[in-house]
Parts: structure tokens; sequence; C-alpha cells
């Protein structure tokens, strides 16, 4: 997801800038807890979070990306397992394909334990065809699982970009109708390849009834009680994938 938007009703009237869009490359973030940082209440063995996507995942909409959900959801890991680490990959403004080719290779060196996919709605943005969407995305996972086959997958499906203000609403049936669609292929992911999928298309429908608390001041990407929802959405699905890889190490 990007920002700099004017009121968006076809593909072409959406702003994107190749070099800001390179350049957000460097935003990779890793943070180390240290000792005494969080309590210890759980599982003592240490957490390496990887998280791949676009400017959602990045924390975009967030008063500071401390704030966005991906680092919100890594505190909460922190917490129970206090020498945990985070790497967030993601990428502002990247596409499906873009998470394949520029996020991707960089996986493997991080040596995950999770790894969070939050991708699509650039591609969304875009309109790509339902079909090449499927493609990429599975791009993404099988290149996930290769790149690091211990570790365990969160998928988060694609909101619904149609419900913010700075869409037409002439185009709002039809972003609405194909981010069901793109949802259906996140669901087969999620089925064949047994990762859990966060529902971001379900937290569109909150954000829709309080778009003045749950989106920014850019209208589009979440704020900061809007991330908040988002990991309290997430937060069970990934304590719960977290434990189960913990009882299989532990066979």
């Amino acid at each position: 997801m990007t920002g700099a938007f004017a009121r968006l009703g076809s593909p072409a009237t959406f702003a994107f800038a190749l070099p800001a869009f390179v350049a957000a490359i460097v935003v990779t973030s890793i943070l180390t807890a240290s000792a005494g940082a969080a309590p210890d209440t759980g599982d003592a063995a240490p957490v390496r979070m990887t998280v791949a996507g676009d400017s959602l995942a990045l924390g975009i909409g967030a008063s500071d990306s401390s704030r966005g959900f991906a680092f919100d959801l890594f505190e909460r890991v922190r917490a129970r397992h206090r020498t945990s680490q985070v790497t967030n990959l993601a990428i502002g403004g990247a596409t499906t394909a873009d998470v394949v080719r520029l996020e991707l290779p960089r996986i493997a060196t991080t040596r995950p334990t999770i790894v969070l996919i939050e991708a699509g709605a650039n591609d969304l943005v875009r309109r790509h065809a339902p079909r090449d969407f499927a493609r990429d995305y599975r791009r993404l996972v099988e290149g996930v699982a290769r790149s690091a086959p211990g570790a365990v997958v969160v998928l988060f499906n694609v909101p619904d970009v149609s419900v913010s203000p700075i869409f037409e609403s002439t185009a709002k049936p039809a972003l609405h109708r194909l981010a069901l669609t793109y949802n259906d292929a996140v669901a087969a992911e999620g089925r064949r390849t047994h990762a859990p999928v966060v529902d971001l298309f379900a937290f569109s429908k909150r954000a829709s009834t309080e778009p003045a608390r749950y989106l920014s001041a850019d209208r589009f990407h979440p704020s900061d009680d809007g991330h908040a929802a988002i990991a309290d959405a997430a937060w069970p699905i990934v304590r719960s994938a977290l434990e189960r890889s913990t009882r299989s190490r532990r066979k």
C-alpha cells in the first residue's frame, strides 16, 4: 500500500514513484530485545520474526513505525520470548510480484522462526488480473517455504481498499469484488500449505464504520487505532502458530 493520493478512480491515476519505491528498501528494520527489556512470561527460546509485504506491514499510517501492527505483534512475542528479534523487509508500494523479486531473496538470511506475509493491496489498486495475483501469491508462499523450511508462516489476506474515501464511488464496487476474488486465492494458499490467515478484509469493514478513528490522515492506511485493531485480530493466530511450532520442535 502506498501514500501520495489524489482521489482515485482508474489505475492510471494511481501515483507511484519508482525511485521512492526503491529507496524504501533501506527502511528495513531489525530490533533485538535487550536483557530485561520485557518480562519473560513464556518459553525462553528466542523467536526470529520476519515480515514481508508493503507499506501496511511497514507501519505506514501509524504515528510511528513502532506502532505499526507488525511491530506491535513483535512486542507481544518479545513479552513471551525475551531475546527475540524482528526483521521487517516490507517496502512501500510493493506489489506481490515486487515482494517476490525484492524481499523473498532476503528471507533466508534472516533464519526466521515465523514469517508474516502481507501483500496484495497494491495489486488491487492497480487492478491486476486475478490469475496474475494468484500466480504471484503462490510463488511468494512457495518461495518462503523453500527459503525458510522450518518457519511458521502466517498469511494476511487483502484489505478491501474500496472503503477508503480516496476512491471514487464508481470505482468502489469493482475494487470490492476484486478484493474478494484475491482473497479466494489467499485462502486457497492457506488451505494448501496449512498456513493460518489473518482477515484484513474484516478489518476493512470495521474501518468503514469509523474511518476517522481507524484510518490515518491519508485516508488510506490505518491509523494508530487501526494498526492496533489489526494486531489484536492477528495476535491469537500468531500466538497459536508459534505454540504449535514450539510443541512440534520439542517432539
